[in-house]
């Protein structure tokens, strides 16, 4: 039993934010919800109903959950602060509240993605922003987690990794519970690789999924997405057996195959012939994927490392190459 209660913000309301919110409500936490001034519709809907009926409905918000539209607000004397907004999102914010956070605040990087413009790990552009006295309290939070079956019970594990060990404990003392298990690990590159690019194979698994293929081939080619991450990692400066852990492997499987991911979903449009604009509507939220894939394929340029099964994918989604041809002529290759 958790004897310290904590204030906890979490900024974005989308649907793994509002999980995470409910997740730490239940360990006695008062906890804040923000969401950037352009879509206050979740907030309102919290406020007023006590769900969040735009991303993730028919969960009941328990009261220590409150909806916070003034930024300053949600943080002031909080003592976790978890960033789950899209990644290219997350300098904005970090720069509108760097001033806000008091020193001995922990920030916790939820995006599962990259910065674009520098190549860089999104905990990294975190720590460059934050004051200094906060630049090592960065913890990436990374995982197999499903919003909708995390709230309702579904066991669930997920990485957290820090260059602070403070910063792990604090985290897993608001956070983790009976059905939420967090392992820690040092490894922030291979967690966040992992995290930000395993959306960039789902894509793949939805597109095989739309075009009916079997399972036999996904899990093979699920392999091969596995060995392209895990290159990636070392050419990075991670380990490459954290691909095989909850970060890669566990939420790669979790993203791939899951009938409601985003991620799938935009793949399987795509395999029906949808142009990525007409995709991502179809979808309706933010499809993270499409921009890593274009970062993948830089990254694979800046590190000289070939990887044929992202660099299909990108062709599909960039140069709206056909999805049946490009698949077939990978897996004939192969």
């Amino acid at each position: 039993m958790k004897s310290k209660k904590m204030t906890v913000a979490v900024l974005g309301t989308g649907n793994m934010g509002t999980a995470l919110a409910v997740m730490l409500s239940r360990g006695g936490h008062s906890v804040r919800l923000w969401n950037y001034e352009g879509d206050q519709e979740p907030l309102n809907q919290v406020r007023e109903a006590r769900e969040n009926k735009k991303y993730l409905p028919g969960v009941s918000l328990p009261e220590n959950i409150s909806a916070e539209p003034d930024l300053e607000n949600a943080v002031q004397g909080a003592t976790v602060v978890f960033f789950v907004v899209p990644s290219n999102f997350v300098e904005a914010i970090i720069k509108r509240v760097a001033g806000f956070l008091p020193c001995g605040v922990v920030c916790v990087d939820a995006t599962k993605g990259m910065d674009e413009k520098s190549l860089g790990l999104t905990s990294d552009v975190i720590e460059k922003l934050l004051p200094k006295c906060l630049s090592q309290a960065v913890v990436s939070l990374s995982g197999p987690a499903i919003a909708t079956d995390m709230v309702k019970g579904g066991w669930t594990a997920m990485n957290i990794a820090s260059k602070s060990e403070r910063a792990l404990t604090v985290v897993h003392e608001v956070l983790a519970g009976d059905t939420l298990k967090l392992i820690a690990t040092n490894d922030m590159v291979g967690v966040e690789v992992a995290g930000a690019f395993k959306n960039v194979y789902a894509i793949a698994m939805g597109i095989c999924d739309g075009l009916k293929y079997p399972l036999n081939t996904k899990s093979a080619l699920l392999v091969i997405a596995l060995q392209e991450i895990a290159g990636l990692i070392k050419k990075m400066g991670g380990q490459r057996e954290t691909v095989y852990g909850l970060a890669g492997l566990g939420d790669l499987v979790g993203t791939g195959l899951c009938g409601t991911s985003r991620n799938r979903r935009f793949g399987e449009y795509l395999a029906q012939g949808k142009s990525k604009d007409e995709a991502t509507k179809a979808v309706g939220q933010v499809v993270e994927g499409i921009n890593a894939s274009r970062i993948l394929k830089k990254l694979s340029v800046k590190h000289k490392i070939k990887m044929p099964f992202a660099d299909m994918v990108h062709a599909i989604v960039w140069k709206e190459k056909n999805s049946a041809g490009a698949l077939s002529d990978f897996l004939r290759q192969l």
